[in-house]
This record gives structure tokens, C-alpha cells and sequence, in this order.
């Protein structure tokens, strides 16, 4: 975030419980590759791990993917160094990544750390039965954690075939359930399996009427994966139009008119997003220049200034109430 434009988001988006918003970064934390920014899988080494996984992401749908790794021993330490290391020369916000089945705890932890800490978004793969996955998870508790689950003890980039249907669509625009996945079969949970993973805000691909599917892209706080991307989008997109309209402009007055210039950069931003699906409407109010305290127009900051965006959420589930009658 700049120095001149700050932004304070408030969530009221609760159910009952930046950058490049396209671009992906996938990490192989068990072996030593070079960072490449690659546009298909046959830009990799067929046979290894993350060949498989990158497929998986075009072969769903994925653009542009920045791949990197290294075979962790601390990862305390080497993750964080890792990640931060592609940031510095590679914008991206979706990271999905390749772990040792052994460790999946403690890199998830670290993965999560980073993400929260740089504001991206992970979707990650766990392995195991239901009880292990469980415990991979733990408490995490995260607004930017994305979990999908797969009974078989081998990574199959589940993660990376779910990055590569959701990242490339419009911030907002797309819902991560009920998305179909090709290139693999489900994770191999029964129905009451499935249910105790949706329960814990575990995902995993089913097969729903014919058709394999995610199910339902929650984060680990019980949020929606696309409502974490949304509100990100909202507040980078604010903040550069604020800064764009305070830069380029000779200056914005405390006047009337100066309330209109920041008004009509925020509208901007708040027409984008309901074109793009994200908002069903949206309010921008500033305050009245007879209520701007003097102390404040003397140090030229403009406090009060609101952005009320109303999303238009989604539906993942009907309910049918189907009657058959003879008359």
C-alpha cells in the first residue's frame, strides 16, 4: 500500500459462520528448479512432479503460471526466502504449491504465513484420509487458505487444476464450486467423508450427476475463496484510482469540487466491478466540506471518504420443493 492512500476494509460479507490477480505462482518445495514464467506445460521437464502439476493447470484452463523451486530442509525459513524471492522479480497472487506428504503440517503453516503476510491467495492440495487431512489442517483458520483435499497419498495438483479454471476468470465473476475439473478423477472420499471435510471447510472434486466438479471452494475460515479475491481487487483498484487522481491532478481542493474528483475516481473503480459480476451496486459518499475539521484541511488529509460495495454473491446450492399431483 502507497504512503499518500491508505484503505481499511471492513468484512461484512460473512456468511453464518494488487497485482497480478490473474498470474500464478506455483512452487515445487521438494526439488531445485530454475523460476521461469512459462505459457504451457511442454516449457517443463515431462516426468517430474511439477510437469504433472503444471499440467493440470492448463490443461484446466490456466494462463500465465510462474513456476520455481527448491527441495526444503528448513522450512521455517527457506519457504518465506523462496516465495519472497520470486515476488521480487515476478508480480503474482495465486500460489499453489507441491509439498512432501511427511511435512504437508508445517509447510501449509508456512504457506499460510506468507500469503497473509504479502495478501495473496493459496490453494493448496492435502493428502491422505479424511483424519489426516484434518490434521494437516488444523486451525488455521484463514481468509487466504484454500484446501482441497485427495485420499491418495501421492500429490496429484488438484490445487493446480482448481488455480487454473478459477485465477484466469474476472475478480468476482467466478465462484469456485461447481466448477468442472478435467484430467482427473475425484478425491475418493465417500459421501459422509465429504460431508466431514465440507464441515472442517475442506474442499474436494465429486462427482455430481455426471459431472466432476470442486466442491466448494471455502477457505479455511469458512469465507469464499472469490470473496477474498474480490475484496483484494476493490482495494488495490481504490487505492490506485485515488492515487492515480492525486498524482495526476494540479490538486484536488477541499472544496466541493474537490469532493467530486474523488467521488468520480472511486465510481470508476465501483462501475468495473459490477460489470464485472463482482458488485451488485455500490455508494461512494464523502463528507460535507463544512464538516471537515480545520485541523484537517490544515494538514490537507480528507478523512471520511466511504466506498459501500454491496456484492453479488452466488448461488451453490437450490433447494426444490417438486409436487406431483393428480387432478
Amino acid at each position: 500500500m502507497g504512503r499518500i492512500v491508505s484503505v481499511v476494509v471492513v468484512d461484512m460479507t460473512r456468511p453464518v459462520e494488487q497485482k497480478g490477480f490473474k498470474t500464478v505462482a506455483l512452487f515445487d518445495f521438494t526439488s531445485d528448479v530454475e523460476t521461469a514464467v512459462v505459457q504451457e506445460a511442454k516449457a517443463l521437464t515431462p516426468g517430474t512432479k511439477l510437469y504433472d502439476v503444471a499440467s493440470k493447470y492448463f490443461g484446466n484452463g490456466g494462463g500465465t503460471l510462474i513456476t520455481a523451486g527448491k527441495n526444503v530442509v528448513e522450512p521455517t525459513t527457506e519457504i518465506a526466502e523462496l516465495m519472497g524471492k520470486v515476488m521480487d522479480t515476478n508480480e503474482y497472487y495465486g500460489v499453489v504449491s507441491i509439498v512432501p506428504k511427511s511435512e504437508q503440517a508445517t509447510f501449509l503453516a508456512e504457506i499460510q504465513k506468507f500469503v497473509e503476510g504479502n495478501k495473496l491467495l493459496a490453494v493448496v492440495e492435502a493428502n491422505g484420509t479424511v483424519t489426516e487431512v484434518k490434521a494437516v489442517v488444523g486451525d488455521t483458520n484463514s481468509d487466504r487458505l484454500v484446501v482441497f483435499a485427495n485420499k491418495e497419498d501421492e500429490v496429484a495438483g488438484y490445487n493446480s487444476a482448481v488455480a487454473g479454471v478459477c485465477f484466469p476468470q474476472d475478480e468476482g465473476s467466478i465462484t469456485w464450486g461447481n466448477k468442472v475439473i478435467t484430467g482427473l478423477p475425484t478425491s475418493g472420499y465417500t459421501l459422509a467423508e465429504e460431508q466431514t471435510l465440507l464441515d472442517a471447510n475442506i474442499n474436494y472434486i465429486t462427482k455430481e450427476k455426471g459431472f466432476v466438479i470442486t466442491q466448494f471452494g471455502r477457505t479455511t475460515s469458512g469465507s469464499n475463496a472469490d470473496i477474498t479475491r474480490s475484496k483484494d481487487w476493490l482495494e488495490n483498484r481504490c487505492a490506485e484510482s485515488l492515487t492515480s487522481a492525486l498524482v495526476n491532478n494540479k490538486k484536488i481542493p477541499f472544496t466541493a469540487q474537490g469532493m467530486a474528483m474523488v467521488s468520480s475516481a472511486l465510481n470508476q473503480v465501483g462501475v468495473q466491478a459490477v460489470s464485472m459480476g463482482m458488485l451488485d451496486k455500490f455508494v461512494v459518499t464523502t463528507p460535507a466540506i463544512a464538516d471537515v475539521p480545520v485541523t484537517d484541511k490544515a494538514n490537507r488529509i480528507l478523512r471520511g471518504v466511504k466506498f459501500i460495495a454491496t456484492l453479488s454473491g452466488a448461488i451453490e446450492t437450490i433447494e426444490l420443493e417438486l409436487q406431483v399431483r393428480l387432478d
